[in-house]
Parts: structure tokens; sequence; C-alpha cells
């Protein structure tokens, strides 16, 4: 791993632990194997380094969105869920921190948000396109539903240990999840497109 990799990984790890004026280059150059110099050299300042550690964290799966042609949206969305959950997962603390910071250093918090602010609007494209290709309603509000289960997602692997009763079961979470999104923007689970409940019902009569 090259010099400027451990120390971003260094700092990702003493910023989660410990915060901001915990973080100090000292402690970060000792856990990246380097001297403060190259430290000071590479980055400029401690703001500039912790704001490069956050910014390359990768707390959303890349693949969360775009099309897959070989899956159904319930199964593409589920394994999106999954693998971003795990990762939200993996960063819980540091993103907890940042989060805890949010007043004192707004600009790490910030960073910490750069990367989900790119997969929410490549999320909404995707949508969008499912909509358009499987939906029963055009003019359905995407971004709101998608905001919705981006925060469930996030809201989930951030309070889930303090109020479990609140979620759905951990082996089951991805799917229920995906399953009222896809209900939300009129998109059926298998891809199949979805048929209007009072159309279904005007059939059901017609047909008795």
């Amino acid at each position: 791993m090259l010099n400027r990799e451990r120390i971003l990984a260094a700092a990702a790890r003493i910023y989660a632990s410990s915060g901001f004026r915990g973080a100090t280059t000292r402690r970060i150059a000792e856990e990246a194997g380097v001297n403060e110099v190259t430290l000071f050299r590479l980055f400029g300042s401690k703001a500039a380094l912790l704001s490069e550690a956050m910014r390359n964290r990768e707390f959303i799966d890349p693949h969360f969105g775009p099309p897959d042609e070989s899956l159904t949206p319930l199964a593409q969305l589920t394994k999106s869920i999954t693998l971003v959950t795990a990762n939200l997962n993996k960063h819980r603390d540091l993103i907890r921190q940042g989060m805890a910071e949010l007043l004192e250093h707004p600009e790490l918090s910030t960073e910490l948000c750069s990367e989900k602010r790119t997969a929410f609007a490549r999320f909404v494209d995707y949508a969008r396109d499912l909509v358009k290709r499987e939906g029963n309603d055009p003019n359905v509000d995407v971004r709101t539903a998608a905001s919705m289960l981006f925060s469930a997602v996030f809201q989930d692997v951030m309070s889930r240990e303090m109020s479990p009763e609140t979620f759905p079961p951990v082996n089951q979470a991805a799917v229920r999840y995906a399953k009222v999104f896809l209900r939300s923007i009129g998109v059926a689970s298998d891809g199949r497109r979805a048929t209007p409940r009072r159309r279904r019902r005007r059939t059901a009569l017609t047909a008795t």
C-alpha cells in the first residue's frame, strides 16, 4: 500500500474513534508508519488530510442503481440494498463521528456525503427509467420515493441497535425495503407492468 493510501486509511480510523481533536497528525503518522513531514508534504494540513480521508471512503456501493437486465427489479434492489447496508455498517463509527461534529466541522460532513449525493442522483435516474419501462403511473414522485428508501436504509444502520423493534428483521430488511419502494413507484417486483388496483377490481367485477 502506498504512503498516501496508508495515511488516508489511518486518518479515517483515528478520526472514527477519537474525532477531529483526537486525530492528531502525530497519531496519524505513527499509525500509518510514516513521519509527520511526509504527512504535511502530501496533504498540507490536518484539515485537508481529514477532508480527503472522508471523501475517500466508499459508503455507497458503486452498483447501486444502474439497470441489470438479467435481474428482476426486486432481485437487483435487494442485492444493492444488502451491499449498501454492509458498506455503511463497515464505516458506521466514522459516519457517526462526522454527524456528531457537523456543527464544528461541517466541511468533513460535506465530504462524507459527497458519494451519497452522486449515488442518489444515479439511483433516481435508474428508478425513473424503471417507471417508464415497467410502471403504471408516469407521474409518480420517484425522487421522494428514492429519498425515503435511502433514509430508511441509513437510519436502519445508524439506529437499529438503539431501537431494533422499529425495523424489519435483519435477514428480511433488504427485500422488504425493496418491495415497499417498488410498490411506491408502481412497479411489480418481478418486473412485469403493475396493474392499478382500481383496474384489477373492475376486471374482477366484470368477470363475475
